[in-house]
């Protein structure tokens, strides 16, 4: 007997958004009926005003963790997160640099201790970390395996004089595997 196979899970990343409508940021109408189908949303700070998650949560279930600019929402209230889903360990932080998971962010470069960091920060091994901090998307794994995923913005893109598209990521977790793509909006 074949064993029963599971519906991938489609996680969208989120990252240094900014969102403050008086000032003239807020979620592109395209971005969010481009999320519609998605199992979770996970924002890793920089959200602005707690309007930009109200209008996610409105989408799927969110969570996340703070950032600088964060005007504090039930959803994302902590520095790390550690989401058990799909049989993978994924560790949530802002600035993996300040967290001690990274030497640089961009390019991301693994501090020659994140093992042990990982274990302090997450009680344990992750087999993807979400960060954020640089306005840049970037997929990457480390020298250990670890994938790395920073969704960039979707307001505010590094690049973005030069006509850079706003970027969020999509982690989607199917049969204990992970595996990411950049979309742009």
């Amino acid at each position: 007997m074949m064993p029963a196979m599971t519906k991938p899970i489609t996680i969208a990343v989120l990252a240094d958004c900014h969102i403050h409508p008086a000032a003239g940021i807020d979620w592109p109408p395209s971005f969010l009926a481009s999320l519609r189908g998605v199992d979770r949303i996970v924002t890793l700070g920089d959200m602005g005003e707690s309007s930009g998650i109200d209008a996610l949560e409105a989408i799927a279930p969110v969570s996340g963790v703070l950032g600088e600019d964060d005007e504090g929402h039930e959803a994302a209230l902590a520095m790390t997160l550690l989401i058990e889903e799909g049989g993978l360990r994924i560790g949530c932080v802002f600035d993996p640099v300040a967290a001690g998971l990274a030497l640089s962010k961009a390019p991301f470069v693994a501090s020659p201790d994140a093992v042990e960091m990982e274990e302090d920060l997450f009680d344990g091994a992750l087999d993807v970390l979400l960060c954020a901090s640089t306005h840049k998307a970037a997929i990457n794994r480390d020298g250990e395996g670890l994938l790395v995923i920073d969704p960039g913005s979707v307001t505010l893109p590094d690049g973005a004089e030069q006509g850079a598209k706003g970027t969020y990521a999509r982690l989607i977790l199917d049969n204990g595997e992970a595996r990411a793509e950049i979309v742009e909006v």
